[in-house]
């Protein structure tokens, strides 16, 4: 998979991201941009789904780079750089959720998924009442995410909205397969209660508030198991 790969980015021209880590290393600005261009939506998204609070991702996302930018050098390809950016991310993030600087601001419906490029051909043939109930439950979803402690969140962040692997995520988090796949477990248990007792309207207020939606409709099904 990865020669088939490279050879298409032979193919186009394109750099790998390894090789644009290395020309930053070198202080080359113009790889710092392309590298930024390519993954700072990603490196966002994840920001932003881990705080819930665009001012906190905006300020979150630069800094990631300004620290690949510095520590290029340092990068021993152990792992993809997406799975570097990754960690760098999730680091922050984490860090500004155990700080009071937090605030939320619930705008889960501006981001796009960086999963779902192509349309949802779902919506394109549901009626307005599906829609809504459909909305509502990502509200309803979104609202249970928030309530989860940072370390839940980061692992149902990681593996149910961005896509990553197990394997992945162990190397993003430095937690076992085996104790990420028992964590998800667990934290989609308490998605699913939190979720049910919401829907009951036996929520606390901060929960039957919220305005929140996500695009993490997609993993609802999830949670029955």
């Amino acid at each position: 998979m990865k020669i088939t790969q490279g050879w298409r980015l032979l193919q186009s021209g394109t750099q790998s991201d390894e090789a644009l880590v290395e020309r930053c290393a070198r202080g080359d600005e113009s790889a710092f941009k392309e590298l930024f261009d390519r993954h700072h939506r990603m490196v966002y998204n994840l920001a932003f789904r881990m705080t819930g609070n665009h001012s906190d991702a905006e300020e979150i996302a630069p800094e990631v780079f300004v620290k690949v930018w510095r520590k290029a050098s340092e990068f021993r390809g152990q792992s993809r750089v997406s799975t570097w950016l990754y960690r760098i991310a999730a680091n922050m993030a984490m860090d500004r959720m155990r700080s009071a600087r937090t605030t939320k601001e619930v705008f889960w419906e501006d981001l796009a998924p960086v999963d779902k490029e192509m349309p949802d051909l779902r919506q394109a043939t549901e009626t307005p009442e599906d829609a809504a109930m459909r909305r509502e439950d990502n509200r309803i979803l979104a609202a249970a995410i928030e309530r989860l402690s940072a370390d839940d969140r980061l692992l149902v962040t990681l593996y149910h909205l961005q896509g990553c692997s197990y394997a992945e995520i162990e190397d993003i988090t430095g937690i076992s397969q085996v104790n990420i796949k028992s964590k998800l477990f667990r934290a989609r248990r308490r998605l699913r209660d939190t979720m049910v007792t919401t829907q009951k309207g036996d929520a606390p207020d901060d929960v039957q508030r919220s305005t929140t939606t996500t695009d993490g409709f997609h993993f609802a099904a999830a949670l029955q198991s």
